[in-house]
């Protein structure tokens, strides 16, 4: 607290004295008690004035030392509850009641988004598992079909339907799905191709042709997050792909840890736009010219993912000519700050 803001919120009690010294002063000139001898007046003014200026320092000590921590607490922005004020006063007591009523109301709010949060998250894995089933059976019936150009066709709608429902299923646990995280020495090479295996008939189906050069690396991740992660990256590559796509897998070493590099030459983003891929809802003008709409959201919750595990992602490109996703895999040593 401030000295200034101190004296603004003792004001009143300031005036209080001027009003009441102004009064005796005038009484005791009025009744003559000091026989025209005015320096004792003043004497006694002064000597009143110092007493008066110890008491509201000496207050001000003890209130700037009082709440010194919550201040702090508030400035820092760390937990209050060790700082809450002790209610030595009427005032006091009153602010920690408003508090411990502020909390308390607080907690049960927030337990009942907790509450609701989870069901929800319960209901859409249910959902999520449920769909799946006449996903599958749209598979077997297209199989069927005589005419193979639309069993073709109905496969490549399956293929992005799935594709939609497996993005549901991250980004409503982007959050929760965290605290039962594992890492584990995962082969660079075997997941780059189970990637490819689940987005192989967008591959097939838009003539993508899929190079793997140098991925005989060891990395620490989580599988189920970074095959969101690469299914969203491989899924975007399709998407914006030129007549006939390539999208290129290489791997290396660097000093803690291996970079993957997942470059394709399809479209490419705009210079102005590369700054904003992984912001939430931003589409760009790819995003917005093609057919097939984007959210915005797919990136966007893969960079969280990329964050959380500790990881880093960069991208570079270049409109009409490639993009490339660069995926940073530390060392296990790193991993221990997690």
């Amino acid at each position: 607290m401030k000295i200034l803001e101190f004296l603004k919120d003792k004001f009143k009690y300031i005036i209080f004295f001027i009003i009441i010294i102004t009064i005796v002063n005038i009484y005791l000139f009025s009744i003559d008690i000091f026989e025209k001898q005015y320096e004792e007046l003043l004497y006694l003014n002064f000597l009143i004035l110092i007493i008066t200026l110890i008491f509201f320092i000496i207050d001000y000590i003890n209130l700037k030392n009082k709440y010194h921590d919550i201040q702090k607490c508030i400035e820092s922005n760390e937990d209050i509850d060790k700082y809450l004020i002790k209610g030595q006063s009427i005032e006091e007591n009153i602010m920690k009641a408003i508090i411990e009523n502020l909390k308390s109301k607080s907690n049960e709010e927030i337990k009942e988004y907790k509450k609701s949060l989870k069901e929800l998250d319960e209901y859409m894995a249910k959902w999520i598992h449920e769909i799946k089933i006449p996903i599958s059976a749209l598979n077997m019936i297209s199989d069927r079909l005589n005419n193979v150009e639309d069993s073709i066709d109905i496969k490549n709608q399956v293929a992005k339907i799935n594709f939609l429902v497996n993005s549901i299923l991250y980004s409503s646990r982007s959050s929760s799905m965290f605290e039962d995280v594992f890492f584990n020495k995962v082969n660079l090479d075997k997941l780059i191709k189970s990637s490819i295996k689940n987005n192989s008939f967008l591959l097939i189906k838009n003539n993508i042709e899929v190079s793997l050069e140098n991925l005989d690396y060891i990395v620490f991740t989580d599988i189920k997050c970074i095959s969101y992660i690469l299914d969203q990256i491989i899924n975007n590559a399709i998407k914006y792909s030129k007549e006939e796509g390539k999208i290129e897998f290489t791997a290396k070493d660097i000093d803690n840890g291996v970079v993957l590099s997942i470059k394709d030459y399809g479209i490419g983003i705009n210079e102005e736009d590369i700054g904003r891929v992984f912001d939430k809802g931003f589409t760009g003008s790819n995003g917005r010219d093609r057919l097939y709409k984007s959210t915005g959201m797919g990136l966007y919750f893969a960079k969280n993912m990329v964050d959380k595990l500790g990881h880093k992602i960069e991208i570079n490109s270049q409109k009409d000519k490639f993009t490339s996703f660069n995926i940073y895999f530390y060392d296990i040593s790193d991993y221990l700050n997690l």
